[in-house]
């Protein structure tokens, strides 16, 4: 690692050196009011022909650098929603003051017409101020309008690349329901990276990066929300309120947040099992068709504390603490399962049971904190981004089972305790190299997992176990701007894993295990005319979460048991991405391979139909194809954004079947899925705003599992909002109005196969409120570390 580590050094202060004979112009750009301006195209042209010579975008700060021999001549400066600016290289003085452009501005007001998202890279930036979708509700409302995302179900997805990260103003985003307190009136613009660089964890398949917009002015602001989600089909409520504070004085700002939540849900499904055995000659087949409902109900208080302060002007610090607590969490389970044993040929030997089972489980969060301290710099050229994270949480499960079969009645109770520990930090380097920006880092991580496990259960063992898990990575990365040839970066980043598990009840099943493995990416994109183009490769890996790891024997119910396997390997992934934008148009195609693939599977546990529930890697290849075209005109006070597609997976499995007389067969996962998501936003006088939307998938296959049915969302919003700078609305929304959003799936594991027929209640009246005095974005710049390690202790 030191040799890899000082080559590493060796090369970016070779790199350095060869780039200072060069000289350079150099400059920020900012708007009418001083605020940096961020991808603005600054280009040099030559002062006798105009002839390009060079060329740069500005970064976060507004600056820009271009490294050129020639360095007199013409700047061109243009941005959209800004005049075109010419400036002498020898007069402009380091400063460049773009106008907004009038007319454009008119379009933005009146009819919301600004242009949304433009191509950047391996990543779609889109606009949010200024636009219809600056008025959309939370920001997880909004995000699910933004080209290259969509709304499955209650999760936001990134198209053909599922559930990814987020950054909020370069801090990354622990707790999902940041995206229901931020609301998306506070959002400049948004980024989605499709395919992200080695600066990224290798087990990073997508990231959004939210910036929010930065308001100036000293004094004290806040903004509060308050929230009721109304259960119109089993009638339960759901109500949160957040409390968002700040206070500013120069440099300074500290700030702070409070949340308070009451959750109440309920989940109706229905599995449908057959598993079959052979003993000797004979065939023995267990069919069970269960009826479950699941009740969840829980209370919770958070809060967050901390302060932002710029000691110079390339030179900010700042921390930030956060506890959450839960009270009275946990759920009831009611269960009712018919079970029939037949040895299959003899109707005789039929066996007929009749299993009711309540479960009460209690949730208790003795503490959750995390927190987190940055220091963003700049020293001569040298940009420093240093993060420092921390995170400690125990939870503590106590469950009351009544079991009654064949009017028999048994009594069981379960204890778990997990505690997590972590501390993380993140150091990226980067300076200005030729024609653009090589950057250099280390990550480590450094976590401690301990899960104890019992239940009053004969044939179940108690389990304690304790996971050390210690990570390094080292990454470079470099991004330039070629003329004629676009925008190109490549990156390559070296992670060393070590993973220590102790049984502490047995240790003959503890192990150890260091993985080393690189993890190359590339993008390259280009402009044509009108026409925005972009390709990317990387290659990924998927690691088992901590509980996927544990061997700890888990009661689900009756018949199902569930448990871990500390040697999981980790998944690979191989990733290739295309993506085309003209005008409002865009075009995504993604191809990926993922070997060793996890997936979960079922075994027999024995002969009284009783199935062990275990992840497992996939001893075949997984390859998928995706591809879907998004359209986001405006005409008038019309926006729509619509987005249709495919995801086509393609998988062939050879399933041990006793059923069959060569006691195999095969099956092929090739079915695609069909989606569409079509969002309307109708912007009307008086500070009036409707909209609808509709989530289309049809049935199809995903990985190792068949999606049975068609799925359709459709709901609808009505939104007015009061006073100045729209500083009071109302929003009001109902989702899945048809009530089609029960999704069926089908898992076949040769011996053993599942219908699953289940409905969580999506069919809900959403109220908000928000009210803003002297609202203000935050400063904070923290990016975060660890957080791969963080997100695979979330269960």
């Amino acid at each position: 690692m030191k040799r890899i580590a000082f080559t590493v050094w060796l090369t970016v202060v070779s790199m350095m050196v060869m780039a200072t004979h060069l000289p350079d112009v150099e400059g920020t750009v900012v708007d009418e009011q001083g605020q940096p301006l961020e991808f603005v195209n600054v280009v040099l042209l030559s002062e006798g022909d105009s002839a390009f010579v060079q060329g740069a975008t500005t970064d976060a700060t507004g600056h820009f650098l271009i490294k050129t021999p020639e360095n007199h001549g013409v700047l061109k400066v243009t941005s959209v929603g800004y005049k075109t600016t010419f400036a002498n290289t020898h007069t402009f003085g380091g400063r460049v003051v773009l106008k907004d452009d009038a007319k454009m501005l008119q379009e933005v007001t009146v009819k919301g017409s600004l242009p949304k998202t433009k191509l950047m890279g391996n990543s779609m930036v889109t606009a949010i101020q200024g636009t219809v979708l600056e008025k959309s509700g939370s920001a997880k409302e909004m995000l699910s309008k933004v080209p290259g995302m969509t709304l499955k179900g209650d999760a936001l997805e990134v198209l053909g690349k599922g559930t990814p990260i987020y950054y909020i103003n370069g801090r990354k985003m622990q707790n999902a329901d940041e995206l229901t307190r931020l609301r998306s009136e506070e959002i400049k613009e948004v980024e989605v990276i499709t395919n992200p660089g080695a600066q990224y964890d290798a087990t990073v398949t997508a990231v959004v990066r939210i910036k929010t917009i930065r308001r100036q002015g000293n004094g004290f602001g806040f903004d509060l929300t308050a929230n009721s989600q109304n259960d119109l089909r089993y009638g339960y409520w759901d109500g949160s309120s957040t409390l968002n504070m700040r206070y500013r004085y120069k440099a300074f700002e500290l700030f702070g947040m409070m949340n308070g939540w009451k959750h109440d849900q309920m989940n109706d499904s229905a599995p449908h099992q057959w598993s079959y055995y052979r003993s000797g000659d004979q065939l023995t087949g267990i069919d069970q068709n269960t009826r479950l409902l699941n009740h969840w109900t829980g209370k919770g208080l958070g809060w967050n504390v901390g302060f932002n302060l710029q000691l110079a002007e390339n030179h900010t610090v700042g921390m930030r603490i956060e506890q959450h607590k839960n009270y009275d969490s946990g759920y009831d389970a009611w269960q009712k399962t018919y079970m029939t044993k037949m040895i299959v040929g003899k109707p005789d030997s039929k066996e007929e049971t009749n299993n009711v089972t309540e479960e009460q489980l209690h949730e208790h969060y003795p503490y959750n904190w995390e927190g987190n301290a940055f220091y963003n710099g700049k020293v001569g050229k040298l940009n420093i981004d240093l993060n420092i994270d921390f995170l400690t949480n125990k939870k503590e499960e106590n469950g009351d089972i009544q079991e009654s079969v064949n009017l028999e009645n048994n009594t069981m109770t379960s204890d778990s305790k997990t505690t997590n520990q972590m501390f993380a930090d993140k150091l990226v380097l980067g300076y200005p190299v030729w024609k653009g920006m090589l950057q250099v880092g280390s990550e480590m991580s450094r976590v401690t997992r301990r899960s104890f496990y019992q239940i009053t259960m004969d044939g179940v063992p108690t389990t304690d176990s304790k996971v050390k898990e210690n990570s390094i990575a080292a990454f470079v990365e470099y991004a330039c701007q070629i003329p004629k040839v676009g925008s190109v970066s490549a990156g390559l980043r070296y992670e060393h894993v070590g993973f220590d598990y102790k049984d502490r009840i047995n240790n003959d099943n503890s192990l150890e295990r260091y993985t080393n493995d690189l993890f190359p990416s590339f993008s390259w994109a280009n402009q044509w005319g009108a026409v925005q183009t972009s390709l990317s490769y990387s290659m990924k890996t998927q690691r088992p979460n901590y509980w996927m790891l544990n061997e700890a024997v888990i009661y689900i119910n009756p018949y199902s048991l569930q448990t871990g396997d500390p040697k999981l390997k980790n998944a690979k992934t191989h990733s290739i991405g295309a993506n085309a934008r003209w005008k409002w148009l865009n075009l995504m195609a993604n191809y990926e391979r993922t070997d060793d693939a996890l997936t979960q599977w079922s075994y027999i546990y024995n002969d009284k139909g009783v199935i062990l529930v275990k992840n497992r890697n996939l001893d075949v290849p997984v390859r998928s194809v995706s591809v879907f075209l998004t359209a986001s005109p405006t005409w008038g006070c019309y926006s729509p954004s619509w987005t249709v597609g495919m995801q086509k997976f393609d998988m062939k499995q050879t399933l041990a079947d006793p059923r069959e007389a060569s006691g195999v067969r095969t099956v092929h996962y090739n079915r695609p899925l069909f989606v569409a998501n079509l969002n309307n936003v109708f912007r009307l006088p008086h500070k009036w705003q409707l909209e609808s939307y509709l989530y289309f998938q049809r049935k199809g296959d995903y990985m190792n599992f068949r999606l049975t049915n068609n799925i359709c969302n459709l709901g609808f919003v009505v939104q007015k909002c009061w006073l100045k700078n729209d500083a009071l609305c109302l929003r009001v929304t109902v989702d899945d109005v048809l009530q089609r959003t029960r999704q069926k799936v089908n898992m076949d594991c040769g011996y053993y196969t599942l219908n699953q027929n289940s409905a969580q209640s999506n069919h809900r009246l959403n109220i908000s409120l928000r009210y803003s005095f002297n609202a203000s974005g935050s400063k904070y710049k923290g990016t975060g570390a660890g957080k791969e390690a963080a997100g695979r202790m979330a269960q």
